[in-house]
């Protein structure tokens, strides 16, 4: 590599997209995985090309570069640099194929910034991209068989919902969600839009709208919170004023239920934070960090599970957030390639 391109690269592969790994990937490696985001991509030399992106092939970093891409804790990394072919691509495909790859090799993840772990990162959720709305008594029952049921209708949370066989279905239709499902530790709701990623345009070539159904964590009620601190110790006094408040509880209710909506079923391409749990922070001071990790890993297993039955029986594909299919729960987890 000469004096020039060694001046000009870090600049190139910091504005990135780029994807820096532990080691050189097999150009096959790199196209199997680009086809988990576009069945389409196809090799052309050593690079290739994937949703109208071109995925460079590897360059070796070591010394200087490194250290100019703020890179200092390692002697040698190789880089996949991601650059749009013509237009720019939708959605910022190019970005989402980087920290795919990344993702799926060990590596970081390098856009306009320094080098990002994506290991916790909101790669870890699950969708399902289906061609058309599910009917509700169908997903009722697939979810009653598949997860934990819920005990009672709380109806302060979901004042719209209706509890059948231990599933909580509440019609939206507000926006673009239309329908959430309730576990008793599990969302799904049902979404509409246009933003079709390739992996699904080429299933359906046809669609111009698209369903998505996706799976999160279903956090504790707001309103437990707030009974909690109540029953504490020190707040006897702040009983009257709590009762001579508002007369507008069930106004509360339903604000809190739309927050619930909202928050699990937005329309951005936002992580599934999980539920803050105090109980579950107390267990996890109580153990090794490893055992609490392994419990997270096994409740995101599970919501893959979920997704990927979800798929099979309306007949769509499972994804992760980037939209790279998935074909088995353990395809979420992180390094599947190295």
């Amino acid at each position: 590599m000469g004096w020039l391109s060694n001046l000009l690269l870090p600049g190139r592969l910091r504005t990135g997209p780029t994807a820096l790994l532990p080691e050189r990937p097999d150009p096959k490696t790199l196209l199997a995985i680009a086809q988990l985001a576009d069945p389409d991509a196809r090799l052309d030399g050593d690079d290739v090309i994937a949703g109208g992106s071109r995925i460079l092939a590897p360059v070796e970093l070591a010394g200087e570069i490194l250290g100019k891409l703020g890179v200092t804790d390692t002697e040698k990394l190789w880089a996949c640099r991601v650059a749009a072919e013509g237009p720019l691509p939708i959605d910022y495909f190019d970005k989402g194929l980087a920290e795919g790859i990344a993702y799926r090799l060990g590596g970081w993840s390098l856009t306009q910034g320094e080098p990002t772990d994506l290991a916790d990162s909101d790669k870890r959720g699950a969708l399902v991209y289906l061609p058309a709305a599910p009917d509700a008594e169908e997903v009722v029952a697939l979810l009653g068989e598949t997860v934990r049921p819920v005990e009672s209708l709380d109806s302060d949370r979901w004042p719209d919902g209706e509890l059948v066989h231990g599933i909580v279905h509440i019609p939206v239709n507000r926006g673009v969600v239309t329908d959430a499902y309730a576990g008793a530790d599990v969302m799904v709701t049902i979404e509409e839009g246009n933003r079709i990623p390739p992996a699904a345009q080429v299933h359906w070539p046809y669609l111009t709208e698209i369903v998505v159904a996706r799976v999160s964590v279903l956090e504790p009620a707001p309103a437990s919170e707030a009974d909690t601190e109540d029953d504490a110790p020190g707040n006897e006094t702040a009983d009257g004023a709590a009762d001579s408040g508002p007369a507008g509880s069930e106004t509360a209710g339903a604000a809190d239920a739309d927050h619930d909506i909202d928050h699990d079923a937005g329309t951005g391409e936002g992580a599934e934070p999980p539920a803050a749990d105090p109980a579950e922070d107390a267990a996890a001071d109580d153990e090794p960090g490893e055992a609490a990790e392994e419990f997270d890993e096994e409740a995101l297993l599970a919501r893959v599970s979920l997704a990927l039955a979800l798929a099979n029986r309306l007949q769509g594909i499972a994804t992760d957030q980037g939209g790279f299919q998935l074909a088995e729960p353990e395809d979420i987890l992180p390094a599947r390639y190295v």
